[in-house]
């Protein structure tokens, strides 16, 4: 593919300036420190578009020594705040996979929700309400990853509804936190800069695994929707919520992508990415201010050599063999 390393992609979720409870304690990278993990970057890596690393990996060819392309997920209202201004000065191109549902503040972020409950005194209170509904017992501490693990749809929309109508009203929450994510207006001014790409995270961000076939085509295809009335007739790349590949998702939510014509699936657990046309599993190394802090240069030197994540060898080796049934399988037809 290239004579240098593997091809490596970066994933941020915020940019954020302001200290906002809903984004405390999930990785958010201040701008400064945004831009000077930009500013190394341009150093040590050759950085491309999202689109042009995924076509290299797709022919095997065409790709610079070192590699390295720049993600958002979400949709966050910071990657049009200081994201973009921040890479664009530097020449940075940037892809941002949107929670279509959640653009121009249609609906709520569940997992936002839920931690701005704990990060503003609320936690006892919501953990409760989520102990009630799910059958047993939550530690308040344990919030944030227990919802992750054990996510359910339905349990997920009462939950939210509780919190609505005893700790903190919808129109409260917005005037507190302000706007978290982009609007409509935002995209059409950022969908004019060529160095700027979008793709989709799905409709509400769920835990894949835990849907049933027809909730993850749904998922999966409200978003695209969106995205191509929205953006463009193209069909847009996706990145899946969370990323865990066996504990957030599994082949069912990259078949179902395929089948609908998704030109990428992008993970977010850790990797390098190699040639040969594996572009519906493309590794991302989540990026977080802690994993930064004091170490942008030694975390931008330990990319030069990445490995995948041996933990994820079986997975990927029955993803890869799924999808080569489903392509002889859609070759028969």
């Amino acid at each position: 593919m290239n004579n240098g390393g593997p091809a490596v992609v970066l994933l941020f979720h915020s940019v954020e300036e302001r200290d906002r409870a809903s984004f405390r304690g999930l990785g958010n990278v201040p701008p400064l420190l945004f831009e000077r993990l930009c500013r190394t970057i341009k150093k040590e890596f050759d950085v491309v578009s999202l689109k042009t690393l995924v076509e290299g990996m797709r022919v095997d060819a065409g790709l610079p020594a070192r590699p390295l392309a720049v993600t958002f997920d979400d949709g966050g209202k910071s990657y049009a705040s200081f994201g973009v201004p921040i890479a664009g000065s530097l020449g940075v191109p940037t892809t941002c996979f949107l929670i279509t549902d959640c653009i121009g503040g249609r609906s709520l972020y569940w997992r936002y929700l839920y931690n701005y409950c704990v990060r503003s005194g609320h936690g006892t209170e919501l953990a409760r309400m989520i102990s009630a509904e799910y059958g047993r017992p939550v530690d308040v501490n344990d919030v944030i990853s227990f919802t992750r693990r054990n996510y359910d749809r339905a349990k997920t929309g009462n939950v939210m509804r509780r919190i609505a109508a005893e700790i903190v009203t919808e129109e409260e929450y917005r005037e507190k936190e302000g706007e978290l994510f982009l609007s409509r207006g935002d995209i059409r001014r950022l969908a004019a800069d060529p160095l700027v790409g979008f793709g989709v995270h799905t409709k509400t961000h769920p835990v894949m695994r835990s849907l049933n076939d027809d909730e993850i085509r749904e998922e999966i295809s409200g978003s695209i929707d969106f995205y191509r009335e929205r953006i463009g007739d193209t069909l847009p790349m996706f990145s899946v919520p969370f990323g865990r590949l066996g504990r957030d998702y599994d082949e069912r939510t990259v078949l179902a992508a395929l089948e609908l014509g998704q030109p990428a699936v992008l993970s977010a657990y850790g990797g390098g990415n190699d040639g040969g046309g594996a572009v519906y599993n493309v590794r991302r190394i989540p990026v977080t201010d802690e994993l930064l802090e004091g170490r942008v240069e030694a975390f931008v030197r330990s990319l030069r050599d990445l490995k995948a994540p041996g933990e994820y060898r079986e997975r990927e080796e029955a993803l890869r063999d799924a999808v080569r049934r489903w392509e002889k399988c859609r070759g028969a037809r």
